[in-house]
């Protein structure tokens, strides 16, 4: 019997209701009080049972109505949270105060049997992390109300925590849900780019680039705008996605925003919002938003940064990187960039020199993307002498980025387990060992700065154009024509 009992607030009415069950032998199964009801499950009772229970019932003082009901409140609430926690396409976890497991949904307990001895669901929060310093990233996830990096017996995935309270307040446990990166990553809000943690892997072998990497040591500790300086190619959104890892921000979302591919009514609507889906200065409140090519953002967007950033400079809110192919204020004598937004971003910078300029390390590189790439593949490809000494003789005007791609390319043609000089397809590649014999240092850079100059200037005749194609700036492209008189070349 199932009963929904409509009362007054009267003191005592609760334990008149079952003083009566009792007088008749009715076992009580489960009872739900609220202001103004009563709701009783008792074992099955004959009708006559039944009818007399409810007239006796209408008796009590305080007693305004008795109803039969399918299905008590609380039981069907909870039937609902319980089709709504399996039809979650994500793990979902419920843990009390003690960190013990209290709720495991199907998608959970699927996900984290297949990883434990035994196949048995896990019991305890620290049987489902394996990384150190879990229990801080758990921490970070509830206060700041935004996923965070984890690793769990099942590999790294992003966690988010949502908080329980009780009536007045009181911690009750919290619901942790697991979400695959493969998933987030079609979200615009999360990390975009290659994951790297601090700056470990990074391969080099360049005094110059140790220089840089122990810089941005220091810089990404220090809680300012940064800039970071160099050309395409060169790995600013790696360094930047290390500076974040390395800074007290790591455990916080790194939200990537390309100012050079994204068109500007959608970057206006995923940096402020709409009305019907926030903006990403409102979810990312407390961590990392890396501007890449900023030169490309459009003014108007600008304004609204630079206002943006004004109005929030008193608060520890987001921290705001940015890359450029030059320094912020040679873009904005340029035009490209308004004055506010120079001084406000261009606190801290860090200078990315080219690979030309670091040849130790195009050898190391070379070795890493082979790897990877054999890896992903199943093959088992290596460079011959002459395929090394080409690449380390080139000039690499799209720095790391082309000299990956150059190697994957090679990799599609190259035959008896070896990739050749001529599997390589280098544009501007040149040999001159024959010119430069008896030459000084200064003559043959020159001469190899002209030749590459008349290569590029075939295919780019517009100076702009082939400043951009190089990532130096248009009167240093003009300069260097005058220069070596290619005009008269062409």
């Amino acid at each position: 019997m199932k009963l929904a009992i409509t009362t007054e607030n009267k003191l005592g009415i609760t334990d008149d209701v079952l003083s009566l069950l009792r007088e008749h032998h009715a076992d009580l199964i489960k009872v739900e009080v609220e202001d103004g009801k009563i709701y009783l499950h008792t074992q099955e009772l004959a009708k006559s049972t039944q009818g007399t229970i409810a007239s006796l019932l209408m008796k009590i003082p305080g007693i305004r109505w008795v109803n039969q009901i399918e299905v008590l409140p609380g039981v069907q609430t909870q039937s609902m949270l319980e089709s709504l926690m399996q039809a979650m396409p994500d793990p979902v976890v419920g843990i009390d105060t003690k960190g013990q497991l209290s709720y495991v949904n199907e998608k959970a307990k699927n996900l984290f049997q297949e990883h434990t001895e035994n196949h048995k669901t896990p019991e305890k929060m620290n049987q489902i992390f394996v990384s150190k310093g879990w229990q801080e990233k758990v921490n970070a996830a509830a206060n700041s109300h935004v996923p965070v990096n984890i690793n769990t017996i099942a590999g790294k995935m992003l966690l988010e925590v949502q908080g329980i309270q009780g009536t007045k307040g009181q911690m009750l446990g919290a619901l942790l849900l697991f979400r695959n990166h493969d998933k987030v990553l079609a979200s615009s809000y999360v990390m975009q780019g290659e994951e790297i943690d601090g700056l470990e892997r990074m391969v080099f072998q360049s005094e110059s680039f140790a220089a840089v990497l122990q810089k941005a040591k220091t810089l990404a500790s220090v809680d300012a705008p940064l800039n970071i300086v160099g050309e395409t190619g060169t790995g600013k959104t790696l360094l930047a996605h290390a500076c974040h890892s390395l800074s007290d921000r790591n455990n916080e979302l790194f939200t990537v925003v390309d100012c050079q591919s994204m068109k500007s009514d959608e970057m206006e609507s995923k940096l402020f919002g709409s009305e019907t889906r926030p903006g990403v200065f409102e979810l990312n409140r407390s961590g990392t938003l890396f501007f890449s090519h900023i030169e490309f953002m459009s003014k108007h967007i600008q304004e609204k940064v630079l206002h943006w950033l004004n109005a929030s400079a008193k608060v520890k809110g987001i921290r705001v990187m940015a890359s450029s192919a030059q320094k912020l204020s040679a873009h904005q004598q340029a035009g490209k960039l308004i004055a506010g937004l120079v001084v406000a971003l261009d606190v801290l910078r860090l200078n990315v020199p080219p690979l030309r300029e670091r040849v130790e390390d195009i050898e190391p590189l070379m070795q890493l993307f082979l790897s990877q790439f054999n890896q992903q593949l199943g093959k088992n490809l290596s460079f011959s002498l002459d395929a090394t000494t080409k690449m380390k003789r080139y000039y690499w005007p799209g720095n790391a980025s082309q000299l990956r791609h150059a190697i994957y390319k090679a990799m599609m043609v190259a035959k008896d387990d070896m990739i050749q000089a001529s599997d390589l397809d280098l544009e501007g590649a040149i040999n001159l060992e024959a010119d430069l014999e008896g030459m000084t240092l200064s003559e043959a850079v020159n001469e190899f700065e002209k030749h590459f100059l008349q290569h590029w200037y075939q295919k780019y005749p517009s100076t702009r154009k082939l400043a951009r194609q190089l990532g130096v700036s248009h009167t240093t492209i003009a300069q260097k024509i005058n220069k070596y008189k290619l005009n008269e070349l062409t």
